[in-house]
Parts: structure tokens; sequence; C-alpha cells
């Protein structure tokens, strides 16, 4: 076999999380949204991170989300 012949996938890496079941709804909305346009879950996640705290972390508003 040659190496073409292979499954190789996109990354390596899984996860497993939870989601609170106040954020539900917002979350299954979200999956629908991805599902559309074809995104994972994973893509979506380091996207926004490079979006809203790479470079500039406000540890203010991860505070709120953890205290939430």
């Amino acid at each position: 076999m040659t190496s073409s012949n292979y499954y190789k996938p996109k990354s390596n890496i899984t996860s497993t999380y939870s989601v609170k079941h106040r954020d539900e709804a917002d979350y299954l909305a979200l999956r629908q949204l991805l599902s559309r346009q074809r995104i994972s879950v994973g893509e979506y996640l380091v996207e926004a991170y490079r979006e809203l705290d790479k470079d500039a972390i406000d540890s203010e508003r991860l505070r709120s989300i953890a205290w939430s």
C-alpha cells in the first residue's frame, strides 16, 4: 500500500467539554450555524481565541465568564 491509501485526519487533537444547562440553547444554535457553514467546533474555537484573546488578553472578561 502507498501512503496515499492511509487515512490521515486533519488533526490529532480531540477534546471533550461540557456546556452549562443555561447555555444549552446558545450552544445548539452555534452548532447549527457551524454545521451550515461546514466549520468544526475546534476551528471556531481557535479562530475565536485568535480574535478575542491571543494578542490582548482581557482578564476581566475571562473572569466574568468563569464566575457567570
